[in-house]
C-alpha cells in the first residue's frame, strides 16, 4: 500500500517506511496538486506554468516531465502498480487514476463523509467508529498547509470541514455510549486545530462536566475566552456564554442529564 500524506506536510510511505523524494519544491507541489485531485485531467501547459513559473517555455516543460518521471518511478515502488501505470497522459492532458492500492489522506475523509453508515450520532456501528477515530488521530493539519496557491487553499477549507463534519458525528457517538473520555479527546484534537469553533467549545466545556471535571471546564473556559478577547478581539456567542453560566450554577443531576441532552442536540442539528 502506497500511503500519501497531505494533511499538514506532503510524505509518501510504501507500507511503513517512508519514502525519499527527490523532486526539488516545485515538483514535489505539482506532485501533490496529482494526489489531491486524482481522477482530474490536467493541462500539461497549466502544470507547467503553475508550478515552474520562473522558467520559459521549454525549461518549464521539461522540468515537469522530469517531475512526472520521478512521480512514476515512486508509484512503480508498490508492486500492484504495475509500474506506475495509472500516472497517465493523455493528449496534452496529465491525470493521475485513483487505485485500489494507493491511499490519500484527504480522500479518506470524502470517503467517510458520504459513507452509508454516516450517522452514528445515535450509537451507530463499532467498526465505523473506528475507522472515524483513525481518521482523527491521522489529521496532523490542514491540507498542505505551507502552500498559499489557490488551488490549494480553497481545497483545504473544503478538506477541514469535512474533518470537524466526521469529528461530530464521531463524538456524537461517543456521547451516545456515554464515552465522555474519548469524546473528550476528540473534542480536544478538534479544538487545538481549530481554536475558535465554538461549537466544538461547547461541546468540551459539557463534556468535561459530564466526565466529572467541571472546574477543569470552568477555567478552560476563562482561558478560551482571554484568548478569544486578545486574538479576534471579540466576546464569545451568546449561548456560549449562557452555558458556562448553567455550568457554574450546577445543583442537581436533572440539570446534568440536561446538558448532555442539549450537547447531542446540537452536535445532531450541525
Amino acid at each position: 500500500m502506497l500511503r500519501v500524506s497531505l494533511l499538514g506536510t506532503f510524505g509518501i510511505a510504501l507500507d511503513a517506511n517512508p519514502i525519499r523524494l527527490n523532486f526539488g519544491p516545485s515538483g514535489q507541489r505539482m506532485a501533490a496538486c496529482l494526489f489531491a485531485f486524482s481522477g482530474r485531467p490536467h493541462l500539461r501547459e497549466r502544470l507547467a506554468d503553475m508550478f515552474w513559473p520562473e522558467m520559459n517555455c521549454d525549461r518549464s516543460r521539461a522540468a515537469l516531465n522530469s517531475a512526472l518521471w520521478r512521480l512514476r518511478k515512486i508509484l512503480a515502488a508498490e508492486p500492484k502498480s504495475d509500474g506506475g501505470r495509472n500516472l497517465r497522459t493523455v493528449g496534452s492532458h496529465v491525470v493521475l487514476e485513483p487505485a485500489s492500492w494507493l491511499d490519500v489522506d484527504s480522500h479518506k475523509i470524502d470517503a467517510l463523509c458520504h459513507a452509508p453508515n454516516g450517522s452514528v450520532s445515535a450509537g451507530g456501528d463499532v467498526t465505523f467508529r473506528r475507522e472515524l477515530q483513525a481518521m482523527i488521530d491521522r489529521y496532523r493539519g490542514p491540507l498542505l498547509e505551507d502552500e498559499e496557491a489557490q488551488i490549494f487553499t480553497e481545497e483545504r477549507e473544503r478538506i477541514h470541514a469535512n474533518f470537524v463534519k466526521i469529528a461530530q458525528t464521531l463524538i456524537g457517538a461517543y456521547v451516545a455510549n456515554c464515552a465522555y473520555e474519548s469524546a473528550i479527546n476528540v473534542c480536544r484534537r478538534v479544538h487545538f486545530l481549530d481554536p475558535y469553533r465554538e461549537l466544538i467549545v461547547r461541546c468540551l466545556l459539557v463534556l468535561l462536566v459530564l466526565n466529572e471535571q467541571r472546574a477543569e471546564a470552568v477555567r478552560l473556559y476563562e482561558s478560551w475566552k482571554k484568548s478569544l478577547r486578545s486574538d479576534l478581539g471579540v466576546e464569545p456567542m451568546p449561548r456560549t456564554a449562557e452555558l458556562i453560566l448553567t455550568i457554574r450554577s450546577l445543583s442537581n443531576v436533572q440539570q446534568i442529564d440536561g446538558l448532555r441532552n442539549s450537547v447531542s442536540a446540537e452536535l445532531s442539528a450541525a
